[in-house]
């Protein structure tokens, strides 16, 4: 039961990094300043944009951390 618990956090991690990093490209190709405003800005719309519930739910929480800086 553990082990499936550390899977679930390492995915979840994963993914948020995931989400944060294809941010940062995209801000790149656009040639837009990277800083923590424009990223939570991006993940939070992105978010907006996005139907499926858990998915919206992980940019939530990704455009927190990036925005308290964790």
């Amino acid at each position: 039961m553990k082990e499936e618990i550390d899977e679930l956090k390492e995915d979840r991690v994963a993914f948020i990094a995931g989400e944060v990093g294809g941010v940062v490209l995209e801000l790149i190709y656009n040639g837009i300043e990277i800083n923590r405003d424009n990223i939570v800005g991006f993940l939070e719309g992105k978010r907006k944009a996005v139907g499926n519930t858990i998915h919206k739910g992980l940019l939530r929480d990704a455009a927190e951390m990036v925005r308290k800086g964790q």
